[in-house]
């Protein structure tokens, strides 16, 4: 190979690892760094560093995963309610928009189910905006199907069985 080729080819690494309480500043900038619009479906938590910093330190069976290229935060997800004493974990992600569309959202939901299945849980679920067409055809391929509608905020309930 040449070396301007070689020079081309990204020598970051994809890793996927839980978030620390380390990480809630890195959290923070990813979350708030993103366009209004694209964050309009996605509200779990305030996105200040203080407040994810305390999700990560009193979380004990919840997960909350980053995704990093090299020593950058691009996304994250999280599978909680396990602490609530729920057995059907919540699914939740943010991906940077800036490495949206490059599979990272299905990868999620594959170490999920993974997850999942290693936990011993039977079901997995997770809630869309209805108008976020995007996800609900990402969920519905990957093989959710809704189940019910939120009445707190008219959100469609997904489940996915294991």
């Amino acid at each position: 190979m040449s070396d301007q080729a070689s020079s081309s080819i990204s020598m970051e690494a994809l890793v996927v690892r839980p978030l620390t309480v380390n990480d809630a500043p890195a959290w923070s900038a990813l979350l708030t760094a993103q366009p209004p619009d694209y964050m309009r479906y996605f509200i779990p938590f305030q996105f200040d560093a203080a407040t994810l910093t305390a999700i990560l330190s009193t979380a004990h069976h919840d997960l909350y995963m980053g995704l990093w290229w090299g020593e950058v935060l691009i996304g994250f997800f999280m599978l909680r309610g396990w602490d609530q004493g729920y057995a059907i974990p919540a699914y939740g992600v943010t991906i940077d928009q800036r490495f949206r569309n490059r599979g990272l959202g299905r990868l999620t939901l594959e170490l999920s189910r993974s997850i999942c299945k290693l936990r011993g849980a039977k079901r997995l679920m997770l809630k869309v905006h209805p108008d976020n067409a995007a996800a609900k055809q990402l969920y519905e391929s990957f093989g959710f199907v809704q189940t019910s509608v939120d009445a707190k905020n008219n959100n469609l309930v997904y489940h996915l069985d294991l």
